[in-house]
């Protein structure tokens, strides 16, 4: 059959070569791509942490310096005594000493002036009485002003503060702070309130200087109204214009956190940014790079691995073609000639010119083709010869008894002459037909339903039948029938085995007769009961013979399966036959493993046979029963292993019987076997017991699973042969139906009891009790 082209070996070698490729280079680029981008991200996280940690907190040393400043200005008691008898009396005050302290605070500016310096950038200066009028200004235009609603002057009566605020269109700084009494700063209320507006040079040095942010970066303010306070890199004129709603901003003035992330900023651009929260001085400061800027070099790394991708999967693409081309060619020969011996070619020659090990793989081939040419012809010798065997059996049945197979339904498909002689009928007329064709009508309707209930279930019928002949006449016939099961544990056909019982029948009916009509007639009786025993020995003699033949036959059919198991063995000699491939060497494993199933099977019934003629012989000795539990646990330990279960011996030890050991052992492995069958194939669990019981008159042997069960209207059948508790079972574990039945013959033989306590869904327990002393230890029995 033609295979699809990706199923081929030089595809194959293609694809996994282009596999291998991809996924290494994709590997290394995904390290290389992820190894960068950590790396560029931990650099800028770095950094910008850096800058806005460093910047914060020199803004936040700038605010508390210029407050100082501003606290330090009034600190002159002159001052501060004059704005509170402002407070008290301004307009009692003469010009000459309301001109005194105005020189006074000019004095006091100018001294700040000198001591400070010009970087500080102080440009007007506001002194404000209590009751909110401007008393004192370095701008005479304010003098007189009343501030008494200015939302600084009322926050300056109780703290001190800076803001960044426009002031005539121009970004200014504005610090606001108490004036007290004598100085006493925080321990009586506020006499004034002194606002100074100064430049912002000094905090435009801190923001405006972006050395190491690149072309994108930039350190800005923004307040608690959310605005920009600071100058834009990328907008120009944006302070106080521009709102700031940002990641950041919100966590700052929301919950009073710092972050580092990526986030758009307020020109809705994905930036990298740092932050520091000052939420008490009502501001926070960012440092920011746009994202494109700081991963650039990822975008071109991964072009340039995009591009080495392409180069380099072509490469590998090219040599993997060349190289899959070479391997395949001899593979492709060694496959034709495989599909040629397939179909039976033995006498096909492999050639295959190649000196690697495909060629030496053919060369084992072309041995192993020879081998089994010969192996086939050996086999069909050897079945020719047993088929003859069993044709003369066959032939030896047919002379001596009525024979007659039926389908699964009862129709009648071959029977044999002596069957004809009998029915009057000819083997054609019988073909097709059922055996209600010979129904006599002697026999209630309720004999035949048992009859048909039994074999339906696969059990062995006996009986003896009354027919009625094509002619008319009647003719009786000691009959067994005998289910053949398929596969699935139905019976797939019956045969049917007659002995004709007609003459013992009569010789009945007729001595029945003779003895009602004159029991007088003792030379009557005695002539009849000599035929009835001279009757008896022929059916006795049959069924010996019939006996006989079943044991012949089931040895007839072991015979052969020895060579058969022994070939599959060396077939799977690599010295003899070479190494087989996989699904020779399952071809061969199924044909022992079938085999070896056979010739347990044909075991059983041996044994079942052996039972039933009471010839079970039984070899009774000394056994030490921790000797037995060893030999059982030692020859099942693989078994369970290789199933995964749970294998628990719990003995008495020291347990000693007179019994036949060899038949213990037989029973147990007979009961653990069946265990393994039924146990859950995950968690499975089975525990072999022995114990003295009856005050050691008895030891009782246990085999305990966890498998399904076995429900109480069917636990009765257990121990009658070819019975299976479930057929639906049967088609998943296999097994004749015999091993109860012979453990229970053997049991008993021994002169104990076997018996089953178990319980549907909660697992089986199979217990066996044997005498410490065998009362009678004939061989047989």
């Amino acid at each position: 059959m033609h295979q699809p082209v990706f199923l081929s070996i030089r595809s194959k070698i293609t694809f996994v070569s282009l596999f291998l490729s991809i996924t290494t280079l994709f590997a290394v680029a995904l390290i290389s791509f992820i190894s960068a981008d950590n790396q560029l991200r931990e650099r800028a996280s770095d950094q910008l942490i850096s800058e806005s940690t460093g910047r914060g907190a020199a803004i936040r040393s700038l605010v508390d310096t210029r407050i100082e400043q501003i606290r330090l200005m009034f600190t002159n008691s002159a001052l501060q005594n004059a704005i509170e008898e402002l407070n008290h009396n301004s307009t009692a005050l003469s010009a000459q000493k309301m001109q005194s302290y105005k020189n006074d605070f000019a004095a006091g500016i100018q001294s700040f002036r000198q001591i400070v310096g010009t970087p500080a950038g102080l440009e007007n200066v506001r002194a404000i009485g209590i009751n909110g009028r401007v008393l004192f200004s370095s701008d005479q235009i304010d003098v007189g002003k009343d501030m008494s609603h200015d939302r600084r002057f009322l926050r300056g009566l109780s703290e001190s503060f800076l803001e960044l605020d426009q002031v005539n269109g121009k970004r200014k700084v504005i610090v606001t702070v108490p004036i007290y009494r004598n100085g006493q700063i925080g321990t009586s209320p506020a006499v004034g309130v002194m606002i100074a507006t100064m430049d912002p040079a000094k905090f435009d040095e801190i923001l405006l200087n972006r050395e190491g942010l690149g072309e994108t970066g930039e350190v800005y303010l923004v307040n608690a109204n959310r605005t920009l306070i600071s100058e834009s890199r990328f907008i120009e004129n944006a302070a106080f214009r521009t709102p700031v709603n940002t990641l950041p901003v919100n966590k700052c003035f929301d919950e009073g956190t710092k972050i580092f992330a990526i986030y758009p900023d307020y020109r809705n651009i994905p930036i990298v940014g740092s932050s520091y929260c000052a939420r008490d001085l009502g501001i926070v400061l960012l440092a920011e790079i746009d994202e494109a800027e700081i991963f650039h070099p990822i975008t071109q790394l991964r072009d340039a691995i995009l591009i080495a991708g392409i180069i380099i999967t072509g490469v590998v693409v090219t040599i993997a073609l060349y190289v899959s081309k070479t391997i395949s060619r001899p593979i492709t020969q060694l496959k034709d000639a495989a599909d040629k011996i397939s179909k039976g070619d033995y006498n096909y020659k492999i050639r295959v010119e190649s000196g690697d090990e495909i060629g030496r793989l053919a060369e084992q081939f072309d041995m192993m083709r020879k081998s089994v040419l010969e192996t086939n012809m050996n086999l069909a010798r050897l079945v020719r010869d047993r088929t003859k065997e069993l044709t003369d059996m066959t032939n030896a049945l047919d002379a001596t008894a009525i024979v007659a197979v039926t389908d699964k339904d009862g129709t009648i498909t071959k029977v044999n002459s002596k069957f004809a002689e009998i029915s009057k009928y000819s083997e054609q007329e019988l073909i097709g037909q059922s055996h209600r064709l010979l129904k006599s009508g002697y026999h209630p309707s309720y004999f035949f339903e048992d009859m048909w209930k039994t074999i339906s279930s696969g059990q062995i019928w006996q009986g003896e039948i009354k027919n009625k002949a094509k002619d008319g006449t009647f003719y009786w016939v000691n009959t067994t029938i005998v289910p053949f099961l398929g596969d699935d544990g139905q019976p797939k056909q019956y045969i049917a085995i007659h002995n004709d019982i007609t003459n013992l029948k009569n010789t009945e009916e007729r001595l029945s007769e003779a003895l009602a009509r004159d029991r007088a007639n003792t030379e009557i009786i005695k002539m009849q009961v000599e035929e009835l025993n001279i009757t008896n020995e022929e059916l006795r003699r049959k069924d010996k013979l019939k006996d006989e033949f079943l044991s012949m036959a089931s040895h007839e059919l072991k015979t052969p399966l020895t060579p058969i198991i022994g070939w599959c063995g060396a077939l799977k000699s690599d010295a003899i036959l070479g190494k087989l491939t996989d699904m020779q060497r399952s071809a061969v494993d199924t044909i022992e493993k079938s085999a070896i199933k056979l010739e347990k099977m044909i075991s059983d019934m041996l044994d079942a046979q052996k039972l039933e003629l009471n010839e079970f012989k039984f070899n009774i000795g000394d056994v030490d029963v921790d000797r037995v539990i060893r030999n059982v646990e030692h020859d099942l330990e693989y078994l369970m292993k290789e199933n995964n279960i749970e294998f628990v011996v719990n003995t008495q030890p020291g347990l000693k019987l007179r019994s036949d050991e060899a038949r213990i052992i037989q029973v147990l492995n007979a009961l653990l076997y069946n265990s393994v069958d039924f146990v859950p194939k995950v968690g499975g669990r089975i525990e072999l017991t022995a114990e003295e019981r009856d005050n050691g008159k008895n030891i009782v042997f246990g085999v305990k699973d966890n498998g399904p069960g076995i429900p109480k209207d069917k636990q009765r059948f257990l121990f009658k042969k070819f019975y299976q508790v479930d057929t639906s079972l049967k088609r998943k574990h296999g097994g004749t139906g015999l091993g109860l039945a012979i453990s229970k013959g053997i049991v008993t033989g021994l002169g104990g009891q076997i018996w089953v306590d178990t319980e549907e869904g909660k697992g089986s327990s199979f217990y066996f009790s044997l005498p410490r002393e065998t009362k009678n230890e004939n061989p047989h029995n």
